[in-house]
């Protein structure tokens, strides 16, 4: 990430909100996530969660207000946003025909991982997992918790200066919940 952002607040938004026609979905959200924090949206289907955490991802423009992830605006700088980040998305984004290994590899690409770092980081991040021994059978084969924690991995596997997870525990039993 660029020097001059490090010193930034991880996560801020002033006035946040998006509508759909009629329907407000976030309704002027202020913020401010420090590095090194943890911060929950926590709230009942339909309160927005989902919609804020893709307004500080780029992938929803908000209709109002303004939000800056690592320092760069998440309207005008989404490029840099999204770089510096790692997402959990709440639906499955795995390719289930790949291996796990070929998941991770391609996400090195689609984040220029040095060729160089890209087996290590593969490594480290289906250690800290626990699917290292997973790393060759293909994803469809692997249970639903096993999937949500190569997702984790493959959002961990850039180094991201911030991770978003939306709802990184749905649909997983007690004891993978307690792990993840």
């Amino acid at each position: 990430m660029e020097e001059s952002n490090l010193g930034s607040p991880a996560v801020e938004a002033s006035g946040l909100s998006r509508r759909f026609g009629s329907l407000v979905a976030v309704d002027r959200i202020d913020l401010r996530v420090e590095r090194g924090e943890f911060f929950a949206f926590l709230g009942p289907n339909g309160a927005g969660k989902t919609t804020t955490i893709q307004m500080l991802c780029t992938l929803r423009r908000p209709s109002a207000g303004w939000a800056r992830v690592n320092g760069f605006d998440v309207v005008e700088e989404g490029p840099l946003v999204r770089s510096s980040i790692g997402i959990v998305f709440q639906e499955p984004t795995l390719d289930d025909y790949l291996t796990a290994e070929q998941n991770l590899r391609y996400h090195c690409m689609i984040y220029h991982v040095p060729k160089r770092e890209r087996e290590g980081r593969i490594d480290e991040v289906l250690e800290l997992v626990e699917l290292r021994e997973r790393r060759r059978d293909s994803v469809k084969t692997f249970s639903g918790g096993m999937k949500r924690r190569l997702e984790v991995a493959r959002a961990l596997l850039h180094e991201p200066a911030v991770l978003f997870l939306d709802e990184p525990t749905t649909g997983l039993d007690a004891q993978t919940r307690r792990y993840l």
